[in-house]
Formats: C-alpha cells, structure tokens, sequence
C-alpha cells in the first residue's frame, strides 16, 4: 500500500500541452505552486506517533539478606513481602523509570556468598531482614545498607541506616517495665537470639533458664514468679502461654511473639498476653498510604501485614527515594544514604543521626496486646 506522502504527490497531473513558451513557463510555475500545497497538506496529515518512551534498560536489583538456618526465619517474610511489594508498586505508577528487582539471599552461620552482589553492578543495595546478625550481613559488602535487624551495628560504616530499635533498646524497655515485678525469664533451648541473655543481665535477680513449654508453669510457679518474660521462639512459646495464663501469670514477650505460628499454637488461652516490638502496626491508622499498603498487602497475601511489614516497606521507599533524588549507581545511591537525616514512612519520621542509628530508638519500641485474637498496639515504651 502507497504511503500517504506518496498518494499525495500522484493526485495532480497536468494536462496543458500548448507549445507557446509563455504559458508553458506560466504552466510550470503553477504545477509547483500547487505541488508545494499538497506536499505541506500530506505533512500535516501524517498521523502522530503514539509509541511509549521505553523504560531504562539497564536492570537495578537489591539484595535482600536472611538467615534461613535461624529457627522460625518465617519471621522475616512479612518484611520481604512488603519490599518487593513497594519495588513492584512502584513500577507500576511509573513504567518509564527503571524497574527494581528484589533477590533474596541467605545468610548461613554468620557468613554470605556476596561475591555475586558486589560484582555484579546492578546491585545498588541491601535490605538486611529482621533476626539477621548485622554485622556479618552489612560488613562483608560494599554496598549501602537499610537494615532492619536489631542485631549488629554499622560501626561507623557509611551508606548504612538502621530503621529499627537495636534489640539492646528493646530489652532495655522490658527490663525497665519489670523490675519491680518476680520475673521468671524462660526460652526453649538454646534461644534462638541473644535476648534471652540481654534480659539477664538486665534483670540480674530474675529465674532464667531454658524450660519445655509444657512445664513452664510449674517452673514458673516453683520460682515464685509473677511474670514471666518469654524470650524464646513463636512455637515454644505458643505451648508455653497457655499453662501460665491459665495459672494466672502475666506473659510477655519479644517481638517472636508477634509471628503467626504463637497465636495458631496458643490460641484464646493466650488472651491478655504482651509483647514488645520495634516495629509498627498501621491497622487503626486512617491514612490513606496507610489504607492502601494494608489493601494492597492483603489483596497480594491473603493475610494482614506481619511484624516488620510496614518497616519492610519503608525500607524499599528509602532506597527508590535514593534512586530517584540521586541516580542509579551504588555509588550515587550510598552518596544519598550516607547524609539521609529523615524519611517520612507509614507510620512514623524515621530521623536517623551521623552514625545511621535512629535518634531516640526507644520510641520506636512498641507495646502490644491480644484481645479478641489480635495484637493491638496500646502504646510505644
């Protein structure tokens, strides 16, 4: 089929032929004139492109590190799911910006196969999950880092952040919260983190001992304790909770309790159990980024935001907020990280100061409830 131009230009034919030069001079003339018409008439007609700009070329990842030898590691999946849920959000409210990859990577007996991510310039950071040891995950590459592990620190390091209260804050809260009360501090064997013996140490006259679920009421009770302070995992703890409820114990615990597995093991006889947590609930909250991440995470999951969800996601919009503001290299991206003084998240401005830990961590501890088969946040420490 003929282009329009070329249609355009085989439309006119002259049919003049008289031999007076004159009029054939004046015939020329007018052919062009009238040429140079349709041609500007075709050009105006040719129809407007409507392809879309495509997007950046060049893949951009980052490094998501868990530990899946640590027991319980679902602990860190509702933080993962709400990453890679911002990453893909994100490219669907922009599909002209480069799209973010999340790659999970496991952290086994302190130590991580990296060399793929720093060799590998795509990769312009790295999420640490919660429960991760820190030290080993953030330490060993040379990448910016948002951690969300109270473990570890950044030890001067740049383009490194913590979002989250250290687990040192977090004990710190529960010590204070029980000091005048007889705690018993109970875990299953070993503990599956170093909060078992942070507690001790903060609480140098408390019972501490590992205990079986099923006995640890009448641990609890051989003890004299009112309390007990559950530093163990979800399951175990899930066992123990209802034996010391029933016994008319206060229970609580770290933010293990807050998993999944707690409340399907103990079920209502946890009911009235604490737990302290440095991450946030955004269930209440009537904001509507807030409403839209709960929606979006349910419609994606099937079940609410978990523990560390709203962080996990927070954590993705400090990075796409660096890629944006800065550029797309890890370099650009550390350059941005290494000054960040402030994010504004879900539920909270996380303020960070020179060394990348939070100003003032102690209130991003949270205190949590079960009423009605629900955590409930009732306030921050």
């Amino acid at each position: 089929m003929p282009s329009s131009r070329h249609v355009c230009l085989t439309v006119y034919r002259g049919t003049d032929s008289r031999p007076d030069r004159e009029k054939q001079t004046l015939r020329q003339l007018t052919i062009a004139v009238t040429l140079v018409t349709l041609l500007a008439a075709c050009e105006a007609a040719a129809p407007v492109s409507t392809e879309v700009p495509a997007s950046p070329s060049r893949a951009i990842k980052v490094a998501f590190v868990r530990d899946l030898s640590v027991p319980d590691d679902e602990h860190a999946l509702p933080a993962l799911q709400a990453a890679r849920l911002a990453f893909e959000t994100a490219t669907l409210l922009d599909p002209t910006a480069a799209a973010v990859e999340l790659e999970e990577f496991d952290l086994q007996q302190g130590t991580v196969e990296l060399d793929e991510i720093d060799a590998d310039p795509s990769y312009v950071g790295v999420i640490v999950a919660p429960g991760v040891d820190g030290d080993a995950a953030a330490l060993d590459v040379d990448l910016p880092v948002v951690s969300l592990s109270g473990l570890g620190a950044g030890d001067g390091r740049q383009a490194w952040i913590r979002m989250v209260a250290p687990l040192v804050t977090v004990a710190d809260a529960l010590a204070a919260r029980l000091r005048r009360s007889s705690a018993c501090i109970f875990s299953e064997s070993p503990p599956p983190d170093p909060l078992f013996g942070l507690l001790r140490e903060r609480l140098p006259g408390a019972t501490a001992q590992g205990v079986e679920p099923a006995d640890a009421a009448d641990a609890a009770h051989r003890a004299g304790c009112d309390t007990v302070i559950w530093a163990g995992g979800p399951d175990a703890g899930g066992e123990a909770a209802p034996g010391i409820r029933l016994a008319g114990l206060a229970f609580i615990g770290g933010d293990r309790l807050l998993d999944p597995d707690f409340l399907s093991t103990a079920g209502s006889a946890a009911e009235g159990s604490f737990a302290l947590c440095a991450c946030a609930n955004v269930s209440t909250s009537t904001e509507l980024a807030a409403r839209r991440f709960i929606q979006d995470y349910q419609s994606e999951h099937g079940v609410a935001p978990g523990a560390y969800a709203v962080e996990g996601w927070d954590a993705a919009h400090v990075i796409l907020r660096a890629l944006r503001d800065s550029g797309t290299s890890r370099s650009e991206v550390g350059s941005w990280l290494d000054v960040v003084a402030a994010h504004d998240g879900l539920s909270r401005v996380y303020r960070f100061g020179t060394d990348g830990e939070l100003v003032q961590p102690g209130s991003a501890v949270r205190i949590y409830r079960l009423v009605g088969g629900r955590w409930v946040a009732i306030s921050s420490t």
